[in-house]
């Protein structure tokens, strides 16, 4: 079951929240103060923080969660204050948040794509695999994933060519987000991935619980509705 939690210093909406999310299949959470929120946060690891209104300003409350080691990766939905009566209106958007994100692996390494296949999927990922540049390119324009986790030194096709042609072909809108995961690691590969559009970059070989925070982090969203 997903849980929500409901951060808002009105409580009068709280008892429409919990009565609309509770029949929605969610567990449900609230906090009546920004400092409440980061708590409730820390101990409940919500999936998903609906942030209402609090005594503190919106970005310093949400700087708080998203710098936070144990929260950084909980997805954010910032409400307008017409909505805070209206739950349904902010459902459509927290069930497209909670559906499960499709990593594309493009890895020649059969191994190494494997060992990140059973990763991302025991994290609750749906995820594909390309063993070249082509292959890669091919998948991303049909399956459309949201993260695309790179390696350089690909066959046919190496990364650095796949980011500039997403870069430049608009066909492949919506561009996935790009984690590169290479052997080289050098700061002239590092800052070309940078301006390729990379969001971040792995030099293997890397801990596993390292490379699924960097994938976490990449992959979650603060949204104003």
């Amino acid at each position: 079951m997903k849980k929500i939690l409901f951060v808002t210093n009105e409580s009068k909406y709280v008892a429409v929240w919990k009565k609309t999310l509770l029949s929605h299949g969610f567990a449900f959470d609230v906090a009546l103060s920004a400092t409440e929120a980061v708590g409730r946060a820390e101990s409940g690891l919500p999936d998903i923080i609906v942030l209402d209104r609090t005594e503190t300003s919106p970005e310093i409350l949400i700087k708080s969660i998203k710098e936070n080691k144990k929260t950084g990766h909980i997805q954010i939905i910032q409400i307008q204050p017409d909505q805070s009566a209206n739950p349904e209106a902010a459902l459509a958007r927290i069930n497209a948040l909670l559906a499960p994100k499709k990593v594309l692996i493009a890895e020649d390494d059969r191994q190494m794509a494997g060992v990140m296949e059973v990763l991302l999927t025991t994290s609750g990922y749906v995820v594909k695999t390309s063993h070249d540049g082509v292959a890669a390119l091919k998948e991303i324009k049909n399956w459309r994933p949201h993260l695309l986790v790179l390696d350089i030194m690909l066959p046919l096709v190496d990364g650095f060519h796949i980011c500039q042609t997403m870069n430049e072909d608009r066909s492949f809108d919506p561009r996935p987000k790009v984690l590169i995961v290479s052997g080289r690691g050098s700061d002239w590969d590092q800052n070309l991935g940078a301006a390729c559009g990379a969001e971040d970059y792995i030099v293997k070989p890397f801990k596993n619980e390292f490379f699924i925070g960097k994938v976490r982090e990449i992959l979650s969203e603060s949204k104003v509705l």
